[in-house]
């Protein structure tokens, strides 16, 4: 059956044309009818044809099947996205990248108590796994390091297994050398440096996470503090197969460093924030409430100022000259062990918690062949860790 006037192909139930709008005989017939036109005064719909009803029916079909999807698969369902963003930005900047936000930041959340804190912690990286490949054995991995070490979150997203397990090694090892400063690390992340190669690795003792600007008398706040690792390296097989001299300085790290060991370096920044806190009889700076924010500011001030790093390095010193019977100066003693040890600020003063560091470095790559510098700073700092 087809239109009068324009020639469209119309259905016998259809009471107008619906590219036109002529009516047809059937919508003729009953627009006649008085009782009809009554029942559309009174407010009642025509009805033209079935296609509104049947588009209706689809997009909510369509909802319910999405929604169903969502519950079911949860943020997974938008891996392609993700992957296809990956592709995009590596392409971009020429190298892997990774899709991981370490900067995110909440407000005016409610935040009770510590293990509150922990889960807020969790659910940020969780919330963002889909945007990783799915690889159980990296899962594992992960999952493994966080339950053995108390990492609240630990996220390898996208590192090969290989890469991850030398990580693994790093990180164990270190833990095992000092057992007691498990508990306040929250997180060990891959992430985007500002600028390619800012940073390998680096040690954040706080982070501004949740609640920043509000009120500490209405909203407690989280920080974490975190070991972040820089995906220009570590994602990228054509720059982890070089040798690390090739790259830096032969003479920068302690002799035999890899692109891993560094990451001993930056645990070496954790285990000097370490002892501030047991020395400060705190266990973390994770939640801050009205009680502890004046005692976690006060020792997050030591920290910058460095006097307690100095302290740890001058008693190594002096106890080196007097076992050995020299009488090495400050910048020597660091330099012995690496010229990143002997680095100085712009005010030309030796950095005291990079001796630290790169003592740590050189202790985990060399136990007690180490060289002796090293080992009277380990031989310090295991003291004070035991003695308070």
């Amino acid at each position: 059956m087809k239109c009068i006037n324009c020639n469209e192909k119309i259905d016998f139930e259809d009471n107008f044309c619906p590219k036109c709008g002529e009516l047809t005989a059937k919508g003729y017939s009953y627009y006649k009818n008085i009782y009809n036109r009554e029942m559309i005064n009174k407010g009642d719909v025509v009805k033209q044809n079935n296609r509104f009803f049947a588009l209706t029916s689809l997009l909510s079909l369509g909802i319910i099947i999405f929604v169903l999807m969502i519950i079911i698969r949860g943020n997974n369902l938008f891996k392609p996205i993700a992957y296809m963003e990956k592709q995009i930005t590596s392409y971009i900047y020429g190298f892997n990248t990774s899709l991981i936000k370490t900067d995110n930041k909440y407000s005016q959340k409610i935040i009770n108590n510590y293990e509150e804190a922990i889960s807020f912690i969790k659910k940020d990286f969780s919330n963002q796994y889909y945007r990783c490949n799915s690889n159980l054995e990296l899962s594992k991995l992960e999952t493994e390091l966080e339950s053995d070490y108390e990492i609240p979150s630990v996220m390898f997203c996208d590192i090969s297994i290989e890469e991850a397990k030398k990580i693994k090694d790093v990180i164990e090892k270190i833990y095992s050398l000092f057992p007691s400063i498990k508990g306040s690390l929250t997180n060990f992340t891959i992430t985007n440096a500002t600028t390619k190669d800012e940073y390998i690795a680096k040690f954040q003792p706080m982070y501004q996470f949740v609640n920043i600007n509000e009120d500490i008398k209405e909203f407690n706040k989280v920080n974490k503090t975190q070991i972040l690792i820089n995906s220009y390296y570590f994602l990228n097989e054509n720059i982890l197969s070089k040798e690390i001299s090739k790259v830096i300085d032969k003479n920068w790290y302690v002799k035999d460093a890899t692109w891993e060991s560094l990451i001993a370096h930056e645990l070496g920044h954790y285990l000097s924030f370490s002892l501030y806190l047991k020395e400060n009889n705190l266990k973390n700076i994770t939640l801050v409430t009205k009680d502890n924010v004046s005692k976690i500011n006060e020792v997050l001030e030591e920290y910058q100022k460095g006097d307690l790093a100095k302290s740890v390095i001058n008693e190594a010193l002096d106890n080196y000259n007097i076992k050995y019977q020299t009488n090495l100066d400050i910048d020597s003693f660091a330099l012995q062990i690496s010229g990143y040890a002997g680095s100085k600020d712009k005010n030309n003063n030796l950095i005291y918690d990079e001796i630290i560091a790169e003592a740590t470095h050189d202790y985990y790559l060399h136990l007690g062949k180490s060289n002796p510098c090293s080992l009277e700073i380990l031989r310090v700092i295991k003291n004070r860790l035991v003695g308070v």
